[in-house]
């Protein structure tokens, strides 16, 4: 076989991996969803990704392996998501970002990635393996929300006022997400976000008359 047919092969064959390696992650997110983490196990992963045992062991020699990248692929998964959202969100005006913000947020929450993500939190307060990398999947988004949110409004990131609404926003909307998620709670949506829009306008109206020069 010359040089070239073997680097192709290699290719193909990395390629092939890397599918299958993503597959699996997917499968376990999956699970996660649809059986819960503690009840999710290496077997019913590989069921659901549709591989081998032999290749599950080959990409991930044990659960908790596999439930470490399992977290790091869909931290990667939420911060894709956000960062998408949130480009678009720059290139509409100024006056109506505040409405998109909140809309495009609402919709990540709604979300299995944001289902899963709060059931692993959970999970973590026990479970020291799984807080140790989950810990810094946080971090890392919430490090990549306060970036957006001062790149949409770069004159106001600075103010405490800013930082107190940026927080409420985020807290109110996750907040009437999990009780949607556990229980099927009605949360009167429609009014907390009116509201909510209504007094982040306010806010943000009041800070840049105080910022503004005399």
């Amino acid at each position: 076989m010359s040089s070239t047919s073997e680097a192709t092969a290699k290719t193909w064959q990395q390629t092939k991996s890397e599918r299958t390696r993503t597959a699996i992650l997917n499968a376990a997110i999956d699970c996660f969803y649809k059986r819960g983490y503690f009840n999710t196990t290496t077997d019913h992963i590989a069921q659901q990704a549709a591989v081998s045992r032999g290749a599950m062991l080959h990409h991930f020699r044990t659960r908790a392996c596999v439930i470490r990248a399992a977290v790091e692929h869909l931290n990667q998964l939420r911060l894709d998501m956000f960062t998408e959202e949130e480009s678009r969100i720059q290139e509409g005006a100024e006056h109506t970002r505040v409405e998109e913000g909140i809309d495009a947020y609402w919709r990540q929450l709604n979300t299995r990635e944001f289902v899963v993500f709060h059931e692993l939190k959970v999970a973590a307060r026990t479970d020291k393996e799984l807080a140790s990398v989950l810990t810094p999947a946080l971090k890392a988004y919430d490090l990549a929300w306060a970036e957006a949110t001062s790149q949409l409004f770069p004159d106001l990131a600075q103010s405490e006022a800013f930082t107190r609404t940026v927080y409420m926003t985020r807290y109110l909307l996750e907040g009437m997400a999990v009780s949607r998620m556990v229980n099927g709670m009605k949360v009167p949506e429609n009014m907390l976000m009116d509201w909510l829009k209504a007094d982040l306008r306010r806010s943000y109206q009041d800070v840049r008359t105080v910022k503004r020069p005399r």
